[in-house]
């Protein structure tokens, strides 16, 4: 199991530090939308500094233009980024084809999809492309879990899931243990985000086993 932990709604200086503290105990930092909209390339540049070779996500959630919103995350080094699976299939794979061409990773955000669209993204798409099935802040609240996402349509790919997953989630993943689960508050409003990530790694653990 990998363990990316999101950034978000936070400022720059803290999610250095952030990002620091915890990067050598994580799979994937992710620099979130948030941080994306208020310091745009440069903030993605900063926070791949601080996390010291641990692979960077810009979570662009891309919409349109693909080939110049990938090409400035990738130019300020991150490792991988997203787009919506809400946008045109032709920009979905101009993502595809800017990530191959530079030997990037791209995950597509499967946010306020129908079943028949994610299922159909699913047949459609390259092995590589990861898929996060992602249930967003606003929709969180009625109780919805990205695990409730998944289906016939996940078998065989790479996933993502994300929203509100906390260390007590990660036990009913164990039978996902190639999944990678996006965990952003649980670290980021803690008072010890180390020891956060650290909860959350242990709790991997019997999951790893289990694999």
């Amino acid at each position: 199991m990998e363990l990316q932990i999101a950034l978000d709604r936070i400022p720059l200086d803290h999610a250095c530090e952030v990002t620091a503290a915890v990067a050598a105990h994580a799979d994937w930092i992710e620099v979130g939308t948030s941080l994306v909209k208020r310091y745009g390339v440069t903030g993605i540049a900063a926070v791949v500094a601080a996390a010291a070779g641990t692979p960077v996500l810009a979570d662009l959630k891309t919409a349109d233009d693909a080939a110049y919103e990938f090409a400035l995350a990738y130019d300020a080094g991150a490792a991988s980024a997203t787009v919506l699976g809400l946008a045109a299939d032709v920009t979905l794979d101009t993502a595809v084809r800017v990530a191959d061409e530079r030997g990037r990773e791209v995950v597509v955000d499967l946010i306020e999809l129908s079943p028949t669209r994610r299922a159909a993204l699913a047949a459609r798409l390259p092995g590589p492309v990861v898929l996060a099935a992602h249930v967003g802040k606003d929709a969180q609240a009625s109780g919805a879990r990205p695990v409730d996402l998944l289906g016939p349509w996940a078998q065989g790919r790479r996933l993502a899931l994300a929203g509100g997953l906390t260390a007590t989630d990660l036990p009913a993943l164990a039978d996902r243990p190639d999944v990678r689960v996006i965990v952003g508050s649980a670290v980021t409003k803690s008072d010890d985000p180390l020891a956060a990530v650290q909860e959350l790694r242990a709790a991997t653990r019997p999951l790893e086993e289990h694999a």
